[in-house]
């Protein structure tokens, strides 16, 4: 009983983190308009400060790995805990598009180590078999932080300006980094740390044969997903439709209730039927139909058709995200922070780049008018790219119930 308790608690204290990841990772697409006027800059600067999240995110994932296999979870959530506040604070009082972007990359490495850190938490403290249920539970809470981040933020900024409302958000997260020292624990069970060599561990994840395989699954999937999520969504309501920012926050909430739905449906449904691979594909899959929808008919779409193709896509990647699951299971407990990490680079770093080279396309194509066929050809890219994958995921092996002798 004291056991499940104490898991209770690490999950729930990782989770609410985890939220406070999500709402630094997409606040910018509701509060874009605000930095462009404030500080006179164009598409292509905005992506490079917005992405200026994602590539600290991704450099701090094999650190992050590395201290979770070797020091615990609760000292590697404190430190990186500690650097994300330091960095939202920063964000909040930055006087130019230079500062912005040194407050967010603190932000991005902070938080780098909020996911991983649940995952392993969820690894060390309950069975394998509920490993993907619990994943999917965790980026539910966590993806509440993308609906907090759309409408509601949206409101927040008309209230208190975007400088008071992420001033809120500092002082939140500070209060809940406190409350994570206090309550995350770490496991007794040597079997989770790791007996090996870094360089050993790190040879292992990139020698294996099925990580190899599915590593750039990530890459692009989640790359487009939240480069449209975080950033550039909100702007394409705004440019083709000429919606007001409170009006695009309300589609944008349907990315974040669909994505917040499909994690725990997916989790649940593969740990049912023993399987993660038809779990992979049916979001693959979903997630290609999005952006089909929207380089076909994404010029015109009625209210009701928008929102279901918004919700369409976090649903989507609610399912991809499987692949998290996947990555786990390819190796055995010890290097479970290591391959996540590694995995998680992946993502991130697909995400700093798209959302630069959206920015980049957005300028330098059709007069920099931002018009309907200037995201077009993004959506058109992403549609290639996104049907590539599936044929990675189609020559991967099925992981569920894999045997690892340590």
């Amino acid at each position: 009983m004291r056991r499940g308790m104490i898991a209770g608690l690490v999950f729930v204290s990782l989770a609410v983190l985890y939220f406070f990841s999500i709402l630094h990772r997409v606040g910018i697409a509701v509060i874009a308009y605000d930095i462009m006027s404030e500080f006179q800059t164009d598409a292509s600067l905005l992506g490079l400060m917005s992405s200026s999240y994602f590539f600290p995110y991704a450099f701090a994932q094999i650190p992050v790995g590395i201290m979770l296999d070797r020091i615990g979870i609760r000292k590697t959530v404190a430190m990186l805990a500690t650097i994300a506040c330091a960095g939202s604070l920063v964000f909040s009082f930055g006087s130019s598009i230079g500062m912005l972007s040194v407050g967010r990359a603190l932000v991005g490495f902070g938080v780098g180590g909020f996911y991983i850190s649940s995952l392993k938490a969820i690894a060390v403290w309950y069975k394998p078999g509920q490993f993907a249920t619990l994943a999917g539970l965790l980026t539910a809470i966590g993806n509440i932080g993308g609906i907090v981040a759309s409408s509601p933020l949206a409101l927040l900024t008309l209230m208190m300006g975007w400088r008071g409302a992420f001033l809120v958000i500092f002082f939140l997260m500070s209060v809940f980094t406190v409350v994570a020292w206090f309550v995350v624990k770490d496991s007794d069970d040597s079997s989770f740390r790791s007996k090996s060599s870094i360089l050993d561990d790190l040879k292992a994840v990139f020698s294996q044969r099925e990580f190899i395989k599915i590593m750039f699954i990530p890459f692009f999937v989640y790359g487009f997903f939240i480069s449209f999520q975080g950033l550039w969504g909100g702007p394409f309501l705004m440019d083709v439709y000429g919606m007001t920012k409170e009006a695009a926050g309300g589609y944008l909430m349907m990315i974040g209730i669909g994505f917040a739905l499909g994690g725990p449906i997916a989790g649940i449904i593969s740990d049912s039927v023993k399987r993660r691979k038809p779990i992979l594909l049916a979001g693959q899959a979903l997630s290609l139909a999005f952006w089909v929808i929207m380089a076909s008919f994404g010029s015109g779409l009625a209210a009701i058709p928008m929102y279901s193709a918004f919700f369409l896509l976090g649903l989507a990647f609610g399912f991809a995200n499987i692949y998290m699951t996947i990555s786990k299971e390819l190796f055995h407990p010890g290097m479970t922070g290591m391959a996540l990490a590694c995995f998680n680079t992946f993502n991130f770093v697909g995400a700093g780049i798209f959302q630069s080279l959206m920015g980049f396309m957005l300028d330098l194509t059709f007069g920099g008018a931002r018009s309907f066929e200037a995201y077009q050809l993004i959506f058109v890219m992403c549609s290639i790219c996104v049907f590539m994958t599936i044929f990675l995921a189609l020559i991967s092996k099925e992981t569920y119930g894999i045997v690892h002798r340590t």
